[in-house]
């Protein structure tokens, strides 16, 4: 569509036009994205035409969406709008996006946290999703979205792999294939066991299908995309909140950058990135370890011999003092003889 055609049909039709015209220049998971946030602006702004759009009408759909979702949502619709306005020629002039609020550290799991994490998750069957998903997360750096876009034809149990796909990596980096412990290996097989009894059978099919009508169905040809009702509540049984389901990967992470024997460039392999501030975080265990290596390197100190006979014999401090005379009392007695 000529983007001057744009300006003459309904918002909801010119979103899509425009986003047809953009797939060829994004990710599959970008233009699903865009996708849900084409969605959400059209039930606002409804049969209004993009020129018609005013900054106001944009504040006004901030203030609307900030009593369903936070910042970063609504900023990443407005922006879907704004580029809209661009094509046309027609960019805001008075735009704000929300301001964001401070960076959240991730939170890393103690060994004792994750044990009592994984004893409640696998306490409660309406809970199996999830506590398939956090071992998996936990075992592998493999966040939400990596995990729950798994097709079966990207699990590998012969050879312990899985492998994360475009539709699920934030950024071509993180599509990768990740090594499967024994832990994750068995969640791997059990999350494949639930797959199949909720319907799926194809290679094509995702290993987390799907919730529809309330959970009494499953589509397997479409991904979960969340487990946050579950997840909530699990996190309070555990006593653990608050913790995000992202959390488990920064855990995953942590576990591996503590570890002295493996490098920054086998996390990140694993990984597929990592913030340079939480490699930063860790470096000076891995300094001490590049230290002991270089000792190695350098010539050796000869060992120390014991001090000849004929050096004169030193008190230390702490030496017992009647030796000590009885040196003195000899040497005068040697220094008399030899004068007579």
């Amino acid at each position: 569509m000529r983007t001057e055609s744009l300006t003459s049909i309904p918002f909801r039709r010119a979103a899509d036009a425009w986003l047809d015209s953009r797939r060829p220049y994004i990710s599959a998971k970008t233009a699903h994205e865009y996708e849900l946030n084409i969605k959400t602006l059209s039930a606002f702004f409804g049969e209004m035409r993009i020129q018609e759009i005013s900054p106001d009408q944009v504040r006004a759909y901030q203030k609307a969406r900030m009593t369903q979702c936070g910042p970063f949502s609504i900023n990443h619709e407005c922006c879907v709008l704004s580029q809209m306005r661009k094509r046309i020629g027609q960019p805001f002039e008075d735009y704000q996006p929300l301001p964001l609020p401070k960076e959240v550290r991730g939170r890393a799991l103690r060994d004792d946290e994750r044990a009592k994490l994984m004893q409640y998750a696998a306490s409660n069957p309406n809970w199996e999703g999830a506590y398939l998903f956090a071992r998996l997360s936990a075992n592998t750096t493999a966040g939400p979205k990596e995990c729950m876009t798994l097709r079966l034809k990207d699990v590998d149990i012969p050879n312990r792999l899985i492998v994360v796909q475009p539709e699920g990596a934030k950024n071509e980096h993180r599509h990768r294939p990740i090594p499967l412990n024994d832990d994750a290996l068995e969640a791997a097989q059990l999350a494949i066991v639930r797959a199949q009894r909720l319907g799926a059978f194809l290679p094509e099919h995702y290993l987390f299908p799907f919730r529809t009508d309330k959970g009494k169905r499953h589509d397997p040809g479409r991904h979960q995309t969340t487990f946050k009702t579950a997840w909530k509540k699990l996190i309070v049984a555990a006593e653990l909140a608050p913790l995000r389901m992202y959390d488990l990967r920064h855990t995953a992470i942590t576990n591996l950058l503590k570890d002295p024997k493996v490098s920054d460039k086998t996390a990140e392999d694993l990984a597929g990135h990592i913030d340079p501030r939480m490699k930063k975080r860790y470096s000076h265990i891995h300094i001490e370890t590049l230290r002991e290596a270089v000792a190695q390197i350098g010539p050796k100190k000869p060992a120390k011999t014991a001090a000849k006979s004929a050096e004169p014999n030193v008190v230390e401090p702490g030496q017992d003092l009647n030796r000590a005379a009885q040196d003195l009392l000899s040497a005068l007695a040697m220094l008399l003889k030899t004068r007579g």
